[in-house]
């Protein structure tokens, strides 16, 4: 006897059957929905909020921050170069232009909002100035003192308005310079998680389709997976973006890893569907044993699955639950596309290789002929 799941994934496989164009429209218009989410969606490099609060050292750390004892700094290194061949070019650090640079500079820097402190070699006296400026006066360095590298919207707004100021000056002939500091490297940081993230989605997407087209021996069959993978991609960024989960480090890598699980579990409806057909039994009667007993074994392995990296949050470092949960997550619309959107591409995908080989003849002498349309 039928249970209450699978006379549910028949339900459920006979609509797609019947209304393959309105299921599609049904996922599209909530994929537009969703979409809205993804420009939401939020970077975290702070090492910070990676790490628990509840730990004795940290939370002691956090406290001193915010007394104004604990301070993050941002430094702005200037280098002679001494491969300068412009006339009247700094050829030392020890020059009157440089501390009046330095001193016009630090003075307009103090004043933006973030910024607690201001220290450079001008106004030290000269046993001090060697502290600020090296051996071979060839370079020195402003230190910029801030509580930022917690707020990394904040911290990214005051990197971005330093860059600002020092563009608006003047630079100096022969004289170059780089920021560097804790907010500079997790400002990197965050732009390199986010490089990371489209380049490990869109190549293993590629590498997925590529694998996929030689399997099925079809570009059409290869597309198929590919778009339920993708929606559900996308649908977990849209969820993050919606929740204020954000991508770090860590979870910089799930869209590779949800596309990895996501594929396998189009490939397993794929499959039963095709060797339904090739055994001869309807659309109707091959999507309903492909959603009801291939899903019914996909909906168990997806649970214990998501159940595996839920058990994430049970650990102590936040980084780790949120990896957990976004996984869940991505495992659950992979599933959900998969039963639900990908039966109705594959009753699409029938139509489509029937009308084309209704309307077109393949054949020695005649490779490609248009038939006549019938009136």
């Amino acid at each position: 006897m039928e249970n209450m799941n699978q006379k549910f994934l028949k339900k459920i496989a006979h609509f797609q059957v019947k209304n393959p164009i309105i299921t599609i429209f049904m996922l599209f218009f909530l994929t537009i929905i969703i979409w809205g989410g993804i420009s939401k969606v939020e970077t975290v490099a702070s090492l910070e909020l990676m790490m628990p609060k509840s730990v004795s050292e940290i939370s002691t750390f956090n406290d001193l921050r915010d007394s104004g004892l604990g301070q993050d700094m941002i430094a702005i290194v200037l280098r002679v170069d001494s491969n300068s061949f412009i006339e009247d070019s700094i050829n030392n650090i020890d020059d009157i232009r440089v501390e009046n640079y330095i001193s016009s500079l630090s003075s307009v820097l103090a004043r933006e909002s973030g910024v607690l402190a201001i220290n450079s070699f001008v106004g030290l006296p000269e046993d001090m100035k060697k502290d600020f400026i090296s051996s071979d006066l060839r370079s020195t360095y402003i230190l910029i003192n801030t509580d930022l590298a917690t707020d990394d919207f904040r911290m990214n707004l005051l990197v971005n308005r330093i860059n600002g100021v020092l563009l608006d000056f003047e630079s100096l002939s022969g004289v170059s310079y780089e920021l560097t500091g804790t907010p500079i490297v997790q400002q990197k940081l965050g732009q390199l998680i986010n490089l990371d993230r489209a380049n490990t989605q869109w190549i293993s997407t590629l590498m997925v389709f590529i694998i996929t087209a030689l399997i099925f021996r079809s570009i059409l069959s290869a597309i198929v997976p590919i778009i339920v993978v993708f929606a559900s991609v996308n649908w977990l960024y849209g969820t993050m973006g919606y929740t204020g989960l954000p991508i770090s480090t860590l979870a910089g890598g799930v869209a590779a890893m949800v596309i990895g699980i996501g594929i396998d579990f189009a490939i397993h409806i794929i499959n039963k569907f095709k060797f339904e057909r090739k055994n001869g039994l309807s659309i109707l009667e091959s999507v309903e044993l492909a959603v009801v007993h291939t899903g019914s074994a996909l909906g168990t392995t997806s649970l214990t699955t998501m159940a595996a990296f839920l058990a994430f949050m049970v650990g102590v470092m936040p980084e780790m639950g949120r990896f957990g949960i976004l996984m869940a997550i991505g495992i659950f619309y992979s599933l959900v596309f998969s039963i639900f959107g990908l039966p109705a591409l594959l009753v699409i995908e029938e139509r489509i290789i029937y009308f084309v080989k209704s309307k077109f003849s393949f054949g020695i002498e005649n490779e490609f002929v248009l038939d006549e349309v019938k009136k």
